[in-house]
């Protein structure tokens, strides 16, 4: 990502990673017990307490591709509710 950012930097192209963490991605019309029941030990390892939402991680895409992104290249951004925390 770094190497690709600086060499595309000046034709004005930012490139960024984006490392998402773990998703809620199940339709709520097809929540099964034993999905609920994985779903709530994959959010036990996770600081804020629970999976991401897709809309969530989303945003992080659509905030990349602004202007007010402008500034930001070369970066990875981990969007997974502190999982990877240092």
């Amino acid at each position: 990502t770094r190497a690709l950012s600086a060499e595309l930097a000046e034709h004005g192209i930012l490139v960024n990673h984006i490392v998402p963490g773990a998703y809620d991605t199940t339709p709520a019309h097809a929540q099964s017990t034993q999905a609920t029941r994985t779903n709530e030990q994959r959010a036990a390892g996770i600081p804020v307490g629970r999976l991401g939402y897709p809309e969530e991680l989303a945003k992080t895409c659509a905030f990349l591709v602004s202007d007010d992104a402008g500034f930001i290249t070369g970066q990875t951004i981990h969007v997974n509710g502190g999982a990877l925390a240092y």
